[in-house]
C-alpha cells in the first residue's frame, strides 16, 4: 500500500466456538451469514483464524512449505492453489464477466469438505461490510473519497462447480464482523478432498467495479481491476506461522488488512474493446487477438499469489527499459509524462538495490502504472510483477513519486516474494518495506520547491533526510497505544495502525547500532534467502536475525521483547552541562615551603585579585576561552528516563579539545566532573544519532550558555515551511 508520507498528507479471547454446518441452499446463490467471534472449529476438525489471530512468536518448522528453496528446484514455490481465469470487461458499465478454474491441493493430511475462500470486491458493496463498518471508526481511507449513488460494487457468484456437481455456498464471519459483510465465503462440496488430493471447482461470477475509493475500481474509462476474482484462502499446517494443527487462515476484507494467499500459476485470458491499452501482473505469452467481443489478452505466470490489471483507451505510450534482462513497462497518463520518466528510472534503481541486498529478482518483467488524475486513490498499491505509482503536475508530489515507486516496488519482495501475511503481521510488510526504502535511498533527501514563480525564484522547504522524514512521521510517539507487531484491525486508531510504517523503520534502524557492522544487512539477505515463495512470521524474521547475530544473538532477543513486541520509549538526556573555576580554597593551606597558613574569604578574593591582575599583565591578548590563571570544574549530568541502550557522550571544551565517553546502558544516571584548564562548551547524547527511537533529539545535547542560534534556525525553518503551506493554498 502507499507509503505513510501520502496517508499523511491528503483483549481477552473467547472460548473456540464451532462454526454452524452450512444451511440447505441453492447451489446458485448464498445462504444466511451468521457473525461469529475468535477462532472456530469447522465440522473436518480444522481450525479457523478468528479476530483474534496476531503476531506469531513461535518460529516455523524448518519443512513449512516445502523448506527453504534451493534454485535447484523445477519450480519456485509449491504451487498450491493455480487459477485459469476469464475476464471479459464493459468499460461503459464497470463490469467484468469473469470465470475461473481453480486447482487447489490439500497439502494436510485431513480429508476437507469445506473450502474457505475471499470475495474482496464485496467490500465495496455498501456500509454494512467489514471495511465500511471500521471507516467509519477510524475514518476514512487515505483521503477519504465519498462514495455516490451507482458507484458501489460488488462481486456476484453465478455458478459454482465441482466435477460438474453443484457446489453449496454460504457467507461466514471468522472475525465476527457484521452479518451483512460477504467477503468470506464458505464452498460445501459434493466430493470430498482427500488427505494430499487435488479439488478442481469451475466458477463464473460477475463483477461491478466500484468507483475507485481504495485499491481497485474505476474512474471514467480507467479502471483498475484487482480483488476482483474469488481467492482461496491458506491451509496452514501445523509448524508453520504458529499453527498447531492444520487451520484456515482467511479474513475478511478489513480497512488496513491487505491480503494473504498461496503461490500457484495463473493463467488469464482477458478481454477488452479494441483501442483500450492493457496492463497487467504476468507477461503476455501469444499476440493479442481480436474476436467478436473485443481484443483478446493472453497472460502468463507462475509462483506468485494474486493476479491484477489495467485497462484504458488514453494510456500515452509506455515508457520502457530494461535491468539485466528484466524488461520494465510504465503506463502513465498523458500529463504525468515527467512522473513516468521518475517511475521508470525509480524501478530501475529498485531493481538492482533490492537484487543485490536481498536477493535477485525472479521475473522477467515488471509494469508499473502511473493512474490519471481522479483515479488517485488508485495508486499506490503493489501486485506482483505489476504495481501503481503516483503521478503529479509539480510540487509537492512530484519529489515524492520516486518514493512511492521504490515503496511499491519493494512490496514485490516483501508481499510478493516473501508473502508474510498481511492481515495479522502488516509489518513484516508494509514496515519492513518502508525501512528497506529507506535504506536504499538514505543519502537522498526529501525537498519541495513552492509551485510557480515562488519556485523559480528559490522558495523551498529545508532538506529533510529520509531516516528524519520517519522520525517527523510519529515514529517516536511519547507511548504508543500499540507495538509495531500485531494484526492490522485490533488498534486503538488509525494514527496508531501508520505506526506500522514509521516506528518500524526506526526500530530495525536502532538495531542495526546495537548490533553493529553488517549484522542487519546479512540477516535480512538471509531472512530472505530462507524464505522466499514461503510465508515466514515475525518469529521467523527474529530467529534468522538471531542466527546471524551469532554470540550478539541476545541483543536480538532483546530488542524484539522491548520494541517489537512491546513498544519500549527511549528517553535519554543531557540534564546539566555547567562550569565552576578552582579559586583558592579557604581554611589550611600548605604552602611550598611546608608552612600552614590559614585563610579566610578577604585573603583569598585579595589573591585571587593579584593572580588575575598578574595573568593579564603576562597574557594582555588572552581571550576568555584560553586558559586562566584557574582551572575549571565542569560538570555534566545525564538522565535515563525509559529503556536502556549504550550511549556516547561528546563532551566539548572552549579551547576547541572535546572527550567521548561511552555511558553504560544499565545505568539511569551519571554525573561526569571534568577538571581542565578551559571551561566546557557543549555535552552532546549520541552525537552520531544511531537511536532514532529516542523521543526528542533536541534534550540530547546541552551548551553551557544559552544561545540564540537553534531558536533563530527552527523560526526561519518554521518560516519557509508556512510560507510553502500557504503559497501551495493559493496555488490550489
Amino acid at each position: 500500500m502507499i507509503l505513510s508520507i501520502l496517508l499523511a498528507a491528503l483483549l481477552a479471547q473467547p472460548a473456540p466456538p464451532k462454526l454452524e454446518p452450512a444451511k440447505p441452499q441453492a447451489p446458485s446463490g448464498p445462504g444466511p451469514a451468521a457473525q461469529r467471534t475468535g477462532p472456530a472449529i469447522d465440522e473436518d476438525g480444522i481450525e479457523i483464524a478468528g479476530a483474534s489471530a496476531s503476531t506469531v512468536r513461535t518460529p516455523s518448522s524448518d519443512s513449512a512449505w516445502g523448506g527453504v528453496r534451493s534454485g535447484r528446484e523445477a519450480e519456485l514455490s509449491q504451487r498450491v492453489a493455480d487459477y485459469q481465469l476469464e475476464a471479459l470487461l464493459d468499460p461503459d458499465k464497470h463490469t467484468v464477466e469473469g470465470k475461473e478454474r481453480l486447482t487447489w491441493r490439500n497439502r494436510s493430511d485431513k480429508r476437507i469438505t469445506h473450502l474457505y475462500l475471499h470475495l474482496y470486491l464485496n467490500a465495496f458493496e455498501g456500509q454494512g461490510s467489514t471495511f465500511f463498518s471500521e471507516m467509519s471508526r477510524y475514518g476514512g481511507f487515505r483521503s477519504g473519497v465519498q462514495t455516490k449513488k451507482g458507484e458501489w460494487g460488488y462481486i456476484e457468484l453465478k455458478k459454482v462447480e465441482q466435477g460438474g456437481k453443484p457446489v453449496r455456498w454460504s457467507f461466514v464471519h471468522p472475525d465476527g464482523g457484521p452479518s451483512t459483510d460477504r467477503t468470506v465465503v464458505r464452498f460445501d462440496l459434493p466430493t470430498p478432498v482427500p488427505a494430499h488430493g487435488t479439488a478442481v471447482l469451475d466458477i463464473d461470477f460477475h463483477d461491478q467495479l466500484p468507483r475507485v475509493v481504495a485499491r481497485t475500481g474505476y474512474f471514467d474509462k480507467y479502471h483498475l481491476v484487482a480483488q476482483w476474482f474469488p481467492k482461496i484462502g491458506v491451509l496452514e499446517l501445523p509448524g508453520e506461522r504458529g499453527a498447531v494443527r492444520p487451520r484456515w487462515n482467511c479474513h475478511e476484507f478489513h480497512l488496513n488488512s491487505e491480503f494473504y494467499a498461496d503461490f500457484g500459476s495463473y493463467r488469464a485470458e482477458i478481454t477488452l474493446p479494441k483501442g483500450y491499452t492493457l496492463g497487467s501482473t504476468g507477461r503476455e505469452i501469444d499476440p493479442a487477438q481480436e474476436t467478436p467481443q473485443g481484443v483478446r489478452h493472453r497472460i502468463a505466470e507462475d509462483d506468485i499469489h494474486d493476479f491484477a490489471f489495467t485497462a484504458w483507451d488514453k494510456y500515452a505510450p509506455p515508457l520502457e527499459g530494461d535491468w539485466q534482462g528484466v524488461h520494465v513497462k510504465v503506463l502513465h497518463a498523458p500529463e504525468h509524462a515527467e512522473s513516468a520518466r521518475i517511475a521508470l528510472q525509480a524501478t530501475i534503481d529498485s531493481l538492482e538495490y533490492f537484487s543485490r541486498t536481498l536477493g535477485r529478482y525472479p521475473y522477467r518483467q515488471v509494469t508499473v502504472v502511473v493512474p490519471p488524475f481522479n483515479a488517485w486513490e488508485s495508486g499506490g498499491m503493489e501486485y506482483e510483477t505489476f504495481f501503481t505509482s503516483v503521478g503529479a503536475l509539480g510540487p509537492p508530489y512530484l519529489q515524492l513519486v520516486r518514493y512511492v515507486t521504490v515503496h511499491e516496488f519493494g512490496h514485490g519482495y516483501f508481499m510478493g516474494l516473501l508473502a508474510s501475511n498481511e492481515f495479522e503481521e502488516p509489518f513484516l510488510d508494509e514496515g519492513l518495506n518502508e525501512l528497506w526504502d529507506t535504506r536504499m535511498q538514505s543519502q537522498e533527501f526529501l525537498q519541495i520547491p513552492a509551485p510557480g514563480i515562488l519556485g523559480r525564484i528559490g522558495l523551498r522547504t529545508p532538506k529533510v533526510s529520509w531516516w528524519d522524514y520517519e522520525r517527523y512521521e510519529g515514529g517516536t510517539s511519547r507511548f504508543p497505544a500499540d507495538p509495531i507487531a500485531g494484526n492490522s484491525w485490533d488498534r486503538y486508531s488509525r494514527a496508531s495502525y501508520g505506526l506500522v510504517y514509521a516506528r518500524t523503520v526506526l526500530v530495525f534502524h536502532d538495531l542495526e547500532q546495537r548490533l553493529g557492522g553488517d549484522l542487519l544487512a546479512r540477516g535480512f539477505q538471509e531472512y530472505y534467502r530462507r524464505w522466499h515463495h514461503r510465508h515466514p512470521s515475525t518469529a521467523d524474521l527474529e530467529k534468522t536475525l538471531a542466527d546471524v547475530a551469532g554470540e550478539r544473538a541476545p541483543v536480538v532477543h532483546r530488542w524484539f521483547a522491548e520494541q517489537v513486541y512491546d513498544r519500549a520509549p527511549i528517553d535519554d538526556r543531557v540534564v546539566l552541562v555547567e562550569a565552576q573555576e578552582i579559586l583558592l580554597p579557604l581554611g589550611f593551606v600548605e604552602l611550598p615551603d611546608g608552612k600552614r597558613v590559614e585563610r579566610d574569604a578577604k585573603e583569598v578574593e585579595k589573591l585571587v585579585r593579584e593572580a588575575r591582575e598578574a595573568f593579564r599583565k603576562a597574557h594582555p591578548d588572552a581571550k576568555p576561552s584560553q586558559p586562566g590563571p584557574f582551572p575549571w570544574r565542569s560538570t555534566v549530568e545525564v538522565r535515563r528516563y525509559a529503556a536502556q541502550v549504550p550511549q556516547k557522550l561528546l563532551v566539548k571544551f572552549e579551547d576547541g579539545t572535546s572527550e567521548t565517553i561511552v555511558w553504560p546502558e544499565e545505568e539511569r544516571w551519571h554525573r561526569y566532573v571534568f577538571e581542565r584548564p578551559v571551561k566546557i562548551e557543549s555535552a552532546q547524547l549520541d552525537p552520531e544519532r544511531n537511536w532514532l527511537l529516542d523521543l526528542d533529539k533536541l534534550d540530547d545535547g546541552r551548551t553551557r550558555e544559552k544561545s540564540a542560534l537553534a531558536g533563530r534556525r527552527w523560526t526561519l525553518e518554521f518560516k519557509a515551511w508556512s510560507e510553502l503551506a500557504l503559497s501551495l493554498l493559493e496555488a490550489l
